[in-house]
């Protein structure tokens, strides 16, 4: 299983554009170096149409999850673990998600 770190960058009002980069063995920590980028959106519409498919908050944080797991797996082609960034990434989609509901 591949280890991975998120690190977002500043989130606008709609999305946030999130770098995936390698996680190295602890003592070449300062070697990450960028695998792929990706967006998280979340703007009102999104949002919208989850809940017309009967979601609450919960459910859209699942969802969210989810899609952020899949979408880095496409592009990294292996299944990955985050060991840096998820409670980042993750605060900043709940924070804004949850303004919807």
């Amino acid at each position: 299983m591949k280890k991975i770190a998120l690190v977002p960058d500043k989130p606008f009002h709609n999305n946030v554009d999130v770098a995936v980069m390698d996680f190295p063995d602890e003592e070449n920590r300062e070697t990450k170096r960028k695998r792929c980028g990706i967006t998280v959106e979340f703007a009102e519409s999104d949002v919208d149409d989850l809940k017309a498919r009967g979601m609450d908050l919960e459910a859209a944080m699942k969802y969210y999850e989810d899609y952020i797991y899949k979408l880095v797996k496409v592009n990294i082609s292996s299944e990955w673990e985050c060991v840096e960034g998820w409670e980042q990434v993750m605060g900043t989609v709940r924070e804004h998600v949850s303004a919807y509901f």
